[in-house]
């Protein structure tokens, strides 16, 4: 009877402990990935090591991961070319080559954001102040792989003509999806396109009323599923949204709860670690970067933030991409992925984003240790 009567108390102290903190937001650490740019300081600072392809001219604008690389999209003109995407060595910086941009033409800018696909397929974008189908048609381009010639997987006034489109781009690993532009007013702008690249179709997501605003998706935009889609354009909060077809709704609209303070909180990019729900979101200011706990996105956590750089200069239009890497499993109950933050004229920063267990996962563990030892110390 005693035995008994020891493990219960025992269980039961341990089954209030994981209780008392089933409640608590993930864990994790953010920390340079030294081994990114040539300094060994997580930061590929604009020209560092005479590299042209990253400056202080706002040509960079649009950065993806994927197939192990990192996509950079540049219109610094280099040897007479200046449509340009260059392919990124992960874990140092390295270039290590380019896309072919073999027909890549038209827009106020050839190039801007990027995105990759679950296939492995890579997605570039141009960028048009007033979308129309002959002059100023909105393109994006696929390379089905890295030596692939570019297709063009749509081409059109992104379906509401006379829009500004193309500061942003998001995947949900099939779709993809574009915000527009504040400026030129056009009704409908308040929202994004919806971009079926094995149709080469463009679907405008309409709103009842506002908000959302007006190019409230134009500089930040990402996916949190394959129907919700988060956007900002910079106004210390963001519009957590759904969609069906062309029927948008907005969820909420919750503050980014930055303590450096998020007037310039701009570029967002969601992601999972081990089930975790996570939204990296990146200042165009000092270029410091946040992560958050959106297992419910109403409703973020501030978990940590991170800066890799020293004075950048200044991001006068807002722009710029952040992507995930791929996710590592330490071993020892951690995992680890990495986030590349690109904010224009601030090169690119590479850091190592890692998720601890949290205290109610601790605590099963816990639970489970004491539950063993005392079977064995009273068998």
């Amino acid at each position: 009877m005693r035995r008994i009567s020891v493990l219960f108390s025992l269980l039961t102290c341990s089954a209030c402990f994981l209780a008392s903190h089933t409640a608590a937001a993930a864990t994790i650490s953010i920390a340079p990935l030294t081994t990114w740019s040539p300094n060994n300081d997580g930061w590929l600072a604009p020209g560092e090591g005479g590299y042209a392809y990253l400056g202080t001219a706002n040509n960079e604008r649009g950065l993806a991961y994927g197939n192990g690389h990192v996509y950079l999209t540049s219109r610094a003109t280099v040897n007479t070319v200046a449509t340009n995407v260059r392919i990124l060595n992960s874990t140092t910086g390295a270039d290590v080559g380019a896309l072919d941009t073999t027909g890549v033409s038209g827009g106020i800018f050839t190039v801007n954001t990027a995105a990759v696909n679950n296939d492995g397929s890579i997605y570039v974008n141009n960028l048009t102040t007033a979308s129309n189908t002959t002059t100023g048609a909105f393109k994006v381009y696929r390379w089905a792989t890295e030596a692939s010639v570019p297709t063009t997987a749509y081409s059109g006034d992104g379906s509401l003509a006379g829009a500004r489109i193309g500061d942003s781009l998001a995947t949900n690993g099939s779709q993809l999806a574009v915000g527009y532009g504040s400026s030129p007013a056009v009704a409908g702008n308040n929202s994004y396109a919806i971009i079926d690249p094995v149709t080469a179709t463009a679907t405008a997501v309409a709103f009842t009323g506002t908000p959302p605003n007006g190019g409230d998706f134009r500089l930040g935009i990402t996916y949190t599923d394959s129907s919700h889609v988060l956007g900002t354009q910079g106004s210390s909060l963001y519009r957590y949204t759904s969609y069906s077809g062309g029927t948008g709704t907005l969820i909420a609209s919750p503050a980014i709860p930055d303590p450096a303070g998020a007037t310039a909180d701009r570029l967002l990019s969601y992601t999972t670690i081990n089930g975790i729900p996570l939204l990296a979101v990146q200042s165009i200011g000092d270029s410091h970067v946040s992560v958050y706990d959106v297992t419910n996105p109403a409703a973020p956590i501030y978990l940590a933030s991170g800066n890799n750089t020293v004075s950048p200069v200044a991001n006068a239009n807002g722009t710029g991409q952040m992507a995930w890497g791929d996710v590592v499993d330490n071993g020892d109950g951690t995992f680890t992925r990495t986030l590349y933050a690109m904010s224009t004229n601030q090169g690119i920063q590479a850091f190592k984003v890692t998720l601890v267990p949290e205290p109610a996962t601790m605590s099963l563990v816990l639970l489970g240790i004491v539950f063993f030892a005392a079977i064995r110390r009273h068998s």
